[in-house]
C-alpha cells in the first residue's frame, strides 16, 4: 500500500520532468473548471498509486 503511493510520486515526478504536469493540470482545468496547483496533482498520482497498490495487494 505505502509501495503504491510512493511509486505513483515518482511517476508523478518523472512526467514532471518531461513538462507533463502544466498538460494534466490544464486537463484538469478544462474537465472539471477548477484549478489545482502542483500540490494536487502531486496528490492524484499519490491516490493512483495507492489505488493501484491496493487493487495489486488484494489480487
Amino acid at each position: 500500500m505505502l509501495i503504491g503511493l510512493i511509486f505513483g510520486l515518482i511517476i508523478g515526478w518523472l512526467v514532471s520532468l518531461f513538462g507533463g504536469n502544466t498538460l494534466i493540470i490544464q486537463g484538469v482545468f478544462e474537465l472539471t473548471g477548477r484549478e489545482i496547483s502542483n500540490a494536487g496533482y502531486y496528490t492524484i498520482f499519490a491516490l493512483l498509486g495507492l489505488i493501484g497498490g491496493l487493487l495489486k495487494h488484494k489480487s
